[in-house]
């Protein structure tokens, strides 16, 4: 049973809200009357001695971490008969669960933003050998200062819940062995959620043919192609065709031709192939239209000009009265002024210089007659000049 508003835990927490509640335990935010601060407060409901000897390993394992995106662990009791409880920094804000409640699906800027600061505890829990596996948008963050905090509503933290559905990799839904390939796919999972607004189909459904995946762009067409295909690769069914590391991942989401192409969640090629870049694309060459061509088109377009502003000219001449040729003319003659401003001048080639043919000198007869000479051949009268019938 839930605590209440007010109850008192260890005579020193005072109970003020429940933040989460579980199948196995529930969150509070507590005030702690000795230090005077408020604190996160997370209860687990399991008397059994092996759930304590759980409880307490994996709460000192907890209490050795120490990261700024880590909520701090402070206080580590058990209650007999009742249950063992965790006490923790309390980080204020808001989750992205609650943005996407808000708001929908969020912008794919600040959606890698997020993720990518992530990241960065979830690396220091795995270089210390710690699994989160309960990775899910109410389990991130945001501070009004803009931090980032990874925290855990629930104590799958501890080892002890097989995560959330939709968020949980198949291994660890199965409670089979895990490691940090289970927390990847949750962060594809997230990444998918944040994007789109929808819940990834289950694992285990999708593993038995009970269920797709949907690709995030299918599902919302503004999301970027490189980030559904990070989204579906994180979540492959197969660990081993998952990113292989949270560095992998990370480059993903900020280098897009560095993302491989991959048609579905449940690849069937190896990881090597799945590594492999996008090819690079061949520029086709530019065609280069002839000058010939392009003078062709510039005479068309100013002759389709001239006919069009001679009907407008000749419409107002009806109305006020003109002249439409001389109008047509100044129009006319404007353009082949333009066309001879552009236009490239050309050198005119210099015609042969002709000799002319020797005009025979005229002969005076014995009486005084003017005669000219005509070289043999045939002689015809008259001229091509005139009309047939003359």
């Amino acid at each position: 049973m839930a605590l209440l508003p007010g109850e008192t835990i260890k005579e020193r927490y005072r109970v003020l809200s429940l933040l989460g509640q579980g199948p196995y335990g529930s969150v509070y935010r507590v005030w702690d009357k000795l230090n005077q601060q408020e604190y996160a407060l997370k209860e687990y409901l399991d008397p059994s001695a092996e759930a304590q000897k759980k409880f307490q390993r994996q709460a000192n394992q907890l209490s050795a971490l120490d990261h700024p995106q880590l909520p701090k662990t402070r206080d580590v009791f058990t209650i007999p008969n009742i249950g063992q409880y965790l006490v923790t920094d309390y980080v204020p804000g808001v989750n992205l669960q609650e943005l996407l409640q808000q708001y929908g699906p969020l912008p794919s800027e600040r959606v890698v933003e997020w993720l990518q600061a992530v990241c960065r505890p979830l690396a220091y829990l795995h270089e210390k050998k710690q699994l989160h596996l309960n990775l899910k948008p109410a389990n991130i963050r945001l501070t009004p200062q803009g931090e980032v905090f990874l925290v855990d509503s629930g104590l799958p933290t501890l080892g002890i819940a097989p995560g959330t559905a939709g968020f949980a990799s198949p291994e660890q839904r199965k409670q089979e062995a895990v490691d940090p390939l289970s927390d990847i796919y949750s962060l594809g999972a997230i990444l998918y959620t944040l994007l789109t607004n929808k819940t990834p189909a289950a694992a285990l459904q999708r593993e038995s043919g009970l269920a797709t995946l949907v690709s995030a762009r299918d599902v919302n067409p503004n999301v970027p192609p490189y980030l559904s295909i990070v989204a579906n690769r994180s979540m492959c069914l197969r660990p081993d065709a998952r990113f292989q590391s949270l560095d992998e991942f990370t480059k993903a989401l900020t280098n897009p031709l560095g993302t491989p192409s991959l048609a579905s969640a449940e690849p069937r090629r190896t990881p090597h192939a799945l590594n492999a870049p996008f090819p690079k694309s061949v520029e086709a060459p530019r065609r280069v239209m002839p000058t010939r061509t392009i003078w062709g088109l510039v005479v068309i377009l100013l002759i389709i000009v001239t006919t069009v502003v001679s009907f407008i000219i000749l419409d107002r001449q009806e109305l006020v009265g003109g002249s439409v040729e001389a109008a047509t003319a100044t129009t006319q003659s404007q353009i082949i002024s333009v066309l001879t401003s552009v236009a490239p001048t050309t050198t005119p080639t210099p015609l042969p210089t002709l000799i002319p043919t020797p005009t025979p000198a005229p002969i005076l007869s014995k009486t005084g007659m003017r005669m000219l000479y005509v070289p043999g051949g045939v002689f015809r009268y008259g001229n091509d000049d005139g009309d047939p019938d003359e």
